[in-house]
């Protein structure tokens, strides 16, 4: 015979239990009220949440990830670079690091991507390629499975010459192909990690007030959620915003 011990504690919750039953569906109503909010967030969160992965060397791209973190209710990781990367010199440094595909140590370094099926990468753009930071992210770390869309800042816009034709001067086409090349080494590296790549946003930066740098990222909110949406995973109802401000797919 197998024999079940409770004690004292759980026989006087059990025996409350059993006389709350017993007075009618007025008390299994409230029982299921107070089930039903813990109900519903376990089979929230087991539909894994967004993670927005950054670096910023001026503050720029930290002030868009920090606007979408607002809107989207993801969680938000800086990728730091261990070398500095202040005033001119760094800027130089940045500059001639990125152009050489060179790879610099960053904090963290290894990622726990468990939990984020849905992944937005943000870089600023070095020498027309993604931050070196964010390019030994992709180095050190795989995306398998993930679905990832990329955002870049830069003072100038990569999409600048992509309406030139064969017809324009020499270096207008030259422009226009290399700035392809370097977009298409940006979904490459998403790839080359595993990752499935699924949009890409560019904010031109220059001159811009933090307030317009945040307006501008919420037009790309509903883009966003769209794009999660379609992983399964539930966001927040649209903020009114509808300009999509894509460039490619």
């Amino acid at each position: 015979m197998e024999h079940i011990i409770v004690n004292k504690s759980e026989d006087s919750f059990f025996k409350a239990i059993k006389k709350c039953m017993g007075k009618g569906r007025i008390y299994w109503l409230l029982f299921l009220l107070v089930l039903f909010p813990w109900y519903s967030l376990a089979s929230e969160s087991s539909h894994g949440k967004v993670l927005i992965i950054y670096h910023s060397r001026t503050g720029i791209t930290k002030l868009i990830c920090e606007t979408l973190q607002q809107q989207l209710n993801a969680d938000v990781l800086e990728i730091k670079d261990t070398k500095d990367r202040s005033g001119s010199l760094g800027f130089f440094s940045a500059a001639y690091d990125a152009f050489l595909h060179k790879h610099t140590p960053i904090q963290p370094e290894q990622l726990d991507l468990s939990s984020y099926p849905f992944i937005i990468v943000a870089s600023p753009v070095w020498s027309w390629n993604v931050s070196t930071p964010i390019h030994t992210l992709f180095q050190k770390n795989r995306f398998d499975g993930k679905k990832l869309a990329l955002i870049t800042t830069a003072n100038i816009h990569i999409m600048k010459y992509e309406k030139c034709g064969d017809d324009a001067s020499f270096i207008k086409r030259y422009l226009r192909d290399y700035l392809r090349g370097k977009r298409e080494a940006a979904v490459s590296e998403v790839v080359n990690a595993g990752g499935e790549f699924v949009r890409h946003y560019h904010f031109e930066t220059k001159e811009k007030t933090n307030e317009q740098v945040k307006e501008e990222t919420l037009k790309i909110v509903d883009g966003l959620r769209g794009a999660i949406s379609q992983s399964g995973i539930k966001v927040v109802s649209s903020s009114g915003y509808q300009h999509d401000k894509q460039i490619y797919d």
